[in-house]
């Protein structure tokens, strides 16, 4: 069933912007999750990529944020143009900089607002002597209440060291039974200096899928968003190639 149901989302995805996540994709995913789920979610997804006024409304409402917290990264236009470099041919220090921002891009998104442009790939940052630019596609969701108040709970109660906080989110996300392997994925010791590989995460995600399907535990749509939202910030944390200060991010928007 699960090897039917991934074919069947290889073949809705084939030739839009989601095909290359599916790779990315645990096959133990579609053992967690009702194929209705994901085709509800997928067509979500379609959707908001189609309705151009609404994507502007999230690239309006992101804008404003970023100008709040400095204007580290700002919101381009267009294509890349010349002169602007991609983030790994940055020095070290440039690109510490700019995967803390990008971390706190992360965290911002999912604590000051409902809605989220998943689109952190490596591919849609550049540096131009204006700053960072982020050129994200329409891959954007608004989350559903219940998924984003148990993932709020789950990062604030890691992070914050709140143990009751961090349950409570793993009620509100079903993971219950996963929470060992979670607190792994998250990181052991204090999060100051964590490496992002795709390896690692695909096998983290898994083991926890696995988890989940050995105990029966059916999950939200929304972790398909959320996976997406991952896979794509692994992705262009990985290619900085450095340890990043995570705790720090979350702090500096918590705050």
């Amino acid at each position: 069933m699960a090897v039917d149901a991934q074919s069947l989302v290889r073949r809705a995805a084939r030739g839009t912007t989601w095909a290359q996540f599916v790779d990315y994709m645990s096959p133990a995913l579609y053992e967690v999750m009702p194929l209705r789920s994901i085709f509800v979610q997928g067509k979500e997804f379609i959707s908001n990529g189609l309705d151009s006024a609404r994507f502007a409304q999230a690239r309006q409402q992101v804008e404003a944020w970023l100008q709040d917290q400095g204007g580290g990264i700002q919101l381009g236009a267009g294509s890349k143009r010349d002169g602007e470099q991609c983030l790994s041919d940055l020095r070290e220090d440039a690109r510490r900089a700019i995967g803390q921002q990008i971390l706190e891009l992360y965290f911002g998104q999912i604590f000051t607002s409902d809605h989220a442009i998943l689109d952190l790939r490596a591919e849609s940052f550049a540096a131009a002597e204006e700053g960072i630019l982020w050129r994200p596609r329409s891959i954007y969701l608004e989350w559903q209440p219940e998924f984003l108040r148990g993932l709020r709970d789950l990062y604030a109660g890691f992070y914050l060291d709140d143990d009751p906080r961090f349950e409570r989110g793993l009620d509100g996300l079903n993971l219950e039974e996963a929470g060992d392997l979670l607190v792994s994925h998250l990181g052991n010791g204090d999060q100051r200096s964590v490496r992002f590989e795709m390896s690692v995460f695909q096998s983290s995600f898994h083991q926890m899928f696995l988890r989940c399907r050995d105990r029966g535990i059916s999950l939200h749509r929304n972790f398909v968003a959320l996976g997406t939202y991952l896979v794509c910030l692994y992705h262009v944390l990985e290619t900085l190639d450095l340890e990043l200060d995570v705790r720090a991010a979350f702090e500096r928007i918590h705050a």
